[in-house]
C-alpha cells in the first residue's frame, strides 16, 4: 500500500478503531483469564487455608452489623456488606468473591499505571498478568480477608501519586481515597508520602503521559485539599461506633465510646509486635522475605527485575515510587512479628510487577530492527509462560472443595449438649463457631466463649448482651463461668481443631 493511500481518512479512522480495540482487548483478556483462574480455584465457604483464620471474623461482623478485630476495618465492613446482598452462594463465599474482584481491579489498576508511562500495551499486560498470577496476591484473591482490597488500594495510590493534578477536586478525590484506604488496613500509610510528595502541574497536551516529575512537595492549595479529602475518608471510622452501640455478638473493644474506639482503631493489642525481635529473628526474616519474594517472581520476574535496576532505574516518578512500596512494605513484613507478616508484602508486590512489564519491554525492544514484527509475538511468548506458570499452579492454589471449617463447626456444634457453654482456643475454633452460630443462626442455644478474650474487659460485657442467660462476672476466668453456671454443660474446642469437642455435664 503506497503512502497517499495509508493517509486517507478512512485507512487513519481503521487504524485509529484497531488501535482502541487492542488498547481494550489485551487488559480485558488478563482480566478474563484472572477472573477465571480465581473462579476455578475460589472457595466455596470459610476456609482456614492461607492463614484466613481471620475470614471468620470478619464475614460473621459483615453479616451481623458488627465490629471485627482491630482496627475494625470499616471500609472492608461497607463493602463486605454490599457483597453479602449477593443472591448467590454462601455468605462467606460471597466475601471471598469480593476478594477476586477486588484482585482483578487491582490487575487492571496496574496495567493502566504502566501503560500511562511508556504507552506500552504489551507491557501493560505483561505487568497486570504477573501481579494477577503472584501466588500470595492469588492466596488472597480467593479468601475472606483485607488484603486484596488492601491491594486495591496501594495500586490506586501509586496511580493517582503519578498522574499530575489538574483541578482542587482531584487532589481532593486523592485524599479521599487515602483516607478510605486506611480504613481498610491501616499499614497503607507506609504508601501515604505517594500522593504528599507531589508538584500539581498544569494540564499536559494530548498524547503526553501526564506524569510530574518527584521530588518537590505539593503546593499549598494541593496539600490543603488532599488533606481534606483524606479527613473526609477517615469519616469512615465513624460508622465504628454506630455499629457498635447496636451490641453486635462480634463487637471488638465494645468501640460504642472514646477508649474503646482508640483501643480498636489503634491495635492497641499487636503494638507488642513491633520491634519485638532478636538479631536472630531479623536474620531469619530477612531469609524468609528473599526465598519469598524469589518464589513470587519467578525466573520470568528475576530476569525482568534484574534488567530494571541493572539498567533502566533512574530518577523518574515509576521507578522511584515503587522503590519505596518496595523497601517499606518489606522492611514492615520483617519488622512486625506475626506468623502472617508475609501478607504484608502485597503492596510491594503491586511495584515488583510494574517493574516486571518495564523490563520485559527493555528486553523485547532490544531485538534487531528486522524482528521488529516479531516484538508481539515475543511478548505474547512471555504471557503465555506467565499463563502456564498459573495453569500449573493450580493444584496447589485449588480451594474449590475445601470445607474443612465449616464442617469442623458443624461437628462441634452438632456434637455439644443442649445449652452447653462452648469454650474455644484460637482463631481459627472462634471464629469458625461464630461464623456458624451467629452468621448462619446454628444452635442458638449454646454459649461460644472465646477463652483467649476473657482477659479483655470488654469481652465480659459482650458475652452478657450476647447471651442474657449466662452468668459473666467482671474479669471472670473459664474456671469462674464455670462456677457460675454449674448447671449448664460445657465443651472444650482448641487449638488442635478436633473434629469433636470435649465436653462434661
Amino acid at each position: 500500500m503506497d503512502r497517499e493511500a495509508r493517509q486517507t481518512p478512512r485507512f487513519t479512522a481503521f487504524s485509529d478503531t484497531r488501535a482502541r480495540l487492542r488498547t481494550a482487548l489485551l487488559p480485558g483478556l488478563v482480566c478474563l483469564f484472572l477472573a477465571a483462574l480465581y473462579g476455578t480455584t475460589l472457595a466455596p465457604g470459610l476456609t482456614w487455608a492461607f492463614d484466613g483464620a481471620d475470614g471468620g471474623d470478619l464475614v460473621t461482623a459483615a453479616a451481623t452489623g458488627g465490629v471485627p478485630h482491630p482496627s475494625g476495618y470499616p471500609t472492608y465492613m461497607l463493602i463486605a456488606s454490599t457483597f453479602l446482598r449477593l443472591p448467590f452462594g454462601s455468605l462467606a463465599y460471597r466475601t471471598n468473591l469480593l476478594s477476586a474482584v477486588c484482585t482483578v481491579a487491582a490487575a487492571l489498576v496496574v496495567y493502566l499505571t504502566v501503560r500511562s508511562f511508556d504507552r506500552s500495551d504489551l507491557s501493560a499486560s505483561i505487568a497486570s498478568l504477573a501481579l494477577g498470577t503472584f501466588p500470595l496476591v492469588w492466596s488472597q484473591a480467593i479468601i475472606t480477608e483485607v488484603y486484596a482490597l488492601h491491594g486495591l488500594f496501594a495500586a490506586l495510590l501509586l496511580r493517582f501519586s503519578l498522574v499530575s493534578s489538574r483541578n482542587w477536586w482531584t487532589d481532593l478525590l486523592r485524599g479521599v481515597v487515602a483516607g478510605v484506604a486506611l480504613g481498610n488496613h491501616l499499614s497503607i500509610v507506609l504508601a501515604l508520602p505517594l500522593l504528599f510528595v507531589r508538584s500539581p502541574q498544569k494540564p499536559t497536551p494530548e498524547g503526553e503521559t501526564g506524569l510530574a516529575p518527584v521530588g518537590s512537595a505539593a503546593f499549598p492549595g494541593s496539600l490543603f485539599h488532599q488533606l481534606l479529602g483524606l479527613f473526609l475518608g477517615l469519616s469512615v471510622y465513624g460508622v465504628i461506633p454506630l455499629r457498635a452501640q447496636a451490641q453486635p455478638p462480634v463487637n471488638w473493644g465494645h468501640a460504642a465510646n472514646w477508649p474503646g474506639l482508640v483501643w480498636l482503631v489503634s491495635g492497641r493489642m499487636y503494638w507488642g509486635r513491633l520491634l519485638d525481635f532478636g538479631a536472630g529473628y531479623l536474620l531469619t526474616g530477612l531469609r524468609a522475605w528473599s526465598h519469598l519474594v524469589l518464589q513470587q517472581l519467578g525466573i520470568l520476574g528475576i530476569v525482568a527485575v534484574f534488567v530494571l535496576l541493572a539498567l533502566l532505574f533512574k530518577r523518574s516518578p515509576l521507578y522511584l515510587l515503587t522503590a519505596w512500596l518496595l523497601i517499606v512494605y518489606s522492611a514492615f513484613s520483617i519488622l512486625f512479628y506475626s506468623p502472617d507478616s508475609y501478607v504484608y508484602l502485597i503492596p510491594a508486590l503491586v511495584a515488583l510487577s510494574v517493574w516486571i512489564g518495564m523490563g520485559w519491554r527493555w528486553i523485547t525492544e532490544r531485538l534487531p530492527p528486522r524482528f521488529a514484527h516479531g516484538r508481539s509475538i515475543v511478548v505474547g511468548c512471555i504471557g503465555a509462560l506467565f499463563v502456564g506458570r498459573a495453569l500449573l499452579a493450580i493444584p496447589a492454589m485449588n480451594l474449590s472443595a475445601d470445607r474443612t471449617a465449616e464442617q469442623y463447626a458443624q461437628s462441634i456444634l452438632n456434637t455439644a449438649p443442649k445449652r452447653a457453654i462452648i469454650f474455644t482456643t484460637g482463631d481459627e475454633a472462634t471464629f469458625s463457631l461464630w461464623f456458624a452460630q451467629y452468621a448462619n443462626g446454628q444452635r442458638p442455644d449454646v454459649a461460644v466463649v472465646a477463652s483467649d478474650l476473657l482477659v479483655q474487659p470488654w469481652y465480659h460485657e459482650v458475652l452478657g448482651h450476647t447471651y442474657p442467660d449466662l452468668t459473666v462476672a467482671e474479669m471472670a476466668g473459664v474456671q469462674d463461668i464455670l462456677r457460675d453456671n454449674s448447671e449448664r454443660p460445657h465443651c472444650h474446642a482448641g487449638k488442635e481443631l478436633q473434629a469433636t469437642s470435649t465436653c462434661a455435664p
